[in-house]
C-alpha cells in the first residue's frame, strides 16, 4: 500500500517501478505498473447502502453510520475520484477525517475486518486514476484491493480493460500501518510476469476500518476509500 496504493489496494504507487525487461514494450509495461498500486470502476449507487452499524456502543454506531453514508454520499458520482472538483475533494477529505476520528478499530492491523477483498471506490492518486492518460488507457472497470494481515500480503488488481495486477508483502510499523514491498506484477491478465524492483515500494496508514468501509492514507498524501467486496477472500 502506498500512496497509490490501494495505495490500492491502496496502496502505494507503484510508478518507479517500471522493471527492466526486455520482453513486453517499455510503453506497455508503463501504462499498466503505474495503475496498479490499487484499482477503481464505475461508481455503483449501492455502494451507499453497504455501510452497516459498527459493533460499538448504539451512540457511536449511529454516529459512525451517519459518517459513512455522509461520505460514501459525497463520493457518488465521482468516478473513483477522476471527475471530482476540488471543492469536492476538500469536502470528501474532511468527510473521511470526520469518520476517522470515530475509528472503532484504532489497531487496524489487529482487527479481524481488515481481511478479505476490497474495492476501491475513490482515491486521490493521480496514478491510480491515470488522469494524464487518454481516457481509453484508464481502468474503467472495478479496481480491488485484498488484505491477509496474518500472512502480511495484499494484492491488488484491476479489471477491464487491462486486468492487470500486483502482488505486495507488508511490514508493520505501528497498529495501524505498514511498509508495502511490491514483489511481482501481472500484466494483461498475468500474460506478461515481472519481478518489481526492489525500489517499488510505499506506506499506507488505515485510518479508519470496520465491516463495510475502510479509509487509508498514504506516504504521498494520496487518500483512499474502499467498501468491503468479499471479506472471506484470503491470499494462499
Amino acid at each position: 500500500m502506498s500512496s497509490s496504493a490501494f495505495a490500492s489496494t491502496s496502496f502505494a504507487t507503484a510508478r518507479s517501478s517500471r522493471a527492466k525487461q526486455s520482453s513486453p514494450p517499455t510503453s506497455t509495461l508503463r501504462r499498466s505498473m503505474a495503475t496498479m498500486t490499487f484499482h477503481p470502476e464505475h461508481r455503483s449507487s449501492s455502494v451507499r447502502t453497504r455501510a452497516s452499524s459498527a459493533s460499538t456502543s448504539p451512540t457511536s454506531a449511529d454516529a459512525i453510520e451517519r459518517a459513512k453514508n455522509a461520505l460514501l454520499a459525497a463520493i457518488e458520482g465521482t468516478e473513483r475520484g477522476i471527475l471530482a472538483s476540488d471543492e469536492e475533494k476538500r469536502k470528501i477529505d474532511d468527510l473521511a477525517r470526520a469518520l476517522e476520528a470515530l475509528n472503532p478499530n484504532p489497531k487496524s492491523l489487529s482487527a479481524s475486518c481488515i481481511n478479505g477483498e476490497w474495492e476501491l471506490v475513490y482515491t486521490t492518486s493521480a496514478s491510480i486514476l491515470g488522469t494524464n492518460k487518454p481516457s481509453f488507457l484508464r481502468p474503467s472497470g472495478k479496481i480491488y484491493q485484498t488484505i491477509d494481515a496474518d500472512a502480511l500480503r495484499a494484492r491488488n488488481r484491476e479489471t477491464f480493460p487491462f486486468y492487470n495486477a500486483v502482488e505486495a508483502e507488508l511490514t508493520p510499523t505501528s497498529d495501524s500501518a505498514v511498509k508495502v514491498q511490491f514483489k511481482k506484477f501481472y500484466v494483461l491478465n498475468g500474460l506478461i510476469k515481472v519481478t518489481a524492483p526492489d525500489r517499488a515500494r510505499g506506506a499506507l496508514d488505515i485510518t479508519f476500518v470496520d465491516d463495510t468501509v475502510r479509509v487509508s492514507r498514504g506516504d504521498k498524501g494520496n487518500l483512499f476509500i474502499l467498501v468491503m467486496h468479499d471479506k472471506m477472500k484470503r491470499l494462499s
